[in-house]
């Protein structure tokens, strides 16, 4: 199973959603569905937020990075 959305805003193709299970991984599913939300207003630019696993896939597609950062989160007590 896997899932991929676009959200189009501000002349924006916004690439949301993006995920697919571990036992999946590697067979395209994941690519194909990225290609569908990337492609879902071709002309406008499309952008996306990549964890590591994901970040070979979207150079393939063309994607570059732009920006790194990390997302800190603690649980309450």
């Amino acid at each position: 199973m896997a899932t991929a959305g676009a959200r189009i805003s501000h002349g924006l193709n916004d690439v949301e959603w993006v995920a697919n299970l571990a036992d999946e991984r590697g067979k395209g599913i994941g690519a194909a569905l990225t290609w569908a939300a990337t492609l879902a207003e071709p002309e406008l630019p499309a952008t996306l937020i990549s964890s590591d696993d994901g970040r070979g896939v979207y150079e393939r597609m063309g994607y570059l990075p732009m920006h790194r950062f990390t997302l800190w989160h603690r649980p309450p007590f």
